[in-house]
This record gives structure tokens, sequence and C-alpha cells, in this order.
């Protein structure tokens, strides 16, 4: 079983491995996440050329900006809290949902991840 992070910087790290490079050809985009409540709250994801870096700060002129609590971000990650539930509550807010669907469809889910044998 993959062992799953339980924190902000541990999961945000991980998301080079999880991007899906045939979901994310020829797309690109800055996502600044703003997470309420972690040690290190702003973080940018940037995928382009088929790629994805992750850099602590916020950085760059982004296509979307999520927020929410440190919390909602780590149950929605490892799939204790339904993501569009906690968007309706509004517990998240995103500035382009367009984007962000996209962005949710290039990677893969922590719990998700192919195993290697």
């Amino acid at each position: 079983m993959l062992d799953t992070p339980a924190d902000v910087e541990a999961i945000l790290r991980s998301l080079p491995a999880r991007l899906r490079p045939e979901k994310a050809e020829g797309w690109e985009g800055i996502f600044h996440f703003v997470l309420r409540g972690g040690d290190k709250p702003d973080w940018t994801v940037i995928v382009e050329d088929g790629a994805c870096r992750v850099e602590e700060g916020l950085h760059g002129e982004p296509t979307c900006t999520v927020r929410m609590p440190a919390k909602t971000f780590i149950g929605i990650e490892t799939g204790t809290k339904n993501p569009m539930a906690a968007f309706l509550k509004g517990r998240i807010r995103v500035t382009n949902v367009g984007k962000m669907r996209r962005y949710d469809k290039a990677f893969f889910k922590l719990y998700d991840v192919p195993q290697e044998t």
C-alpha cells in the first residue's frame, strides 16, 4: 500500500510524480494555493510542457487561485473529504473553476497512484 502523505507540504511535493503527462500535454497553468492554518500556507503549482513543478510561496500571475483550510486540502487529497461538498459549503474558493477542473483531471489522486510491481 502507498504511504499517503498527511501534511500539506508532502502532498504538494508529491504532485510532479502524480502528473498524468497525457492529460497535461499542450496545457499549462499557474495555480496558487492559499491554505489557511498550515505551517506553510502559500504554494505555487506550475504545469507546463507536460511537466509539473511546485514552489513554496506565491509566484507568477496565477491562472487560478484556490483558497481553503489546510485541513480541508489534506482531507480532499487523502480521500476523506468530498471536494464537491466542501466547495458547495463554501470551504473552497476557486477563481477559475474551468482551470481547476482541468487541473484535477491532470493528476492521479494520492489513493489512486498506480503501484509499481
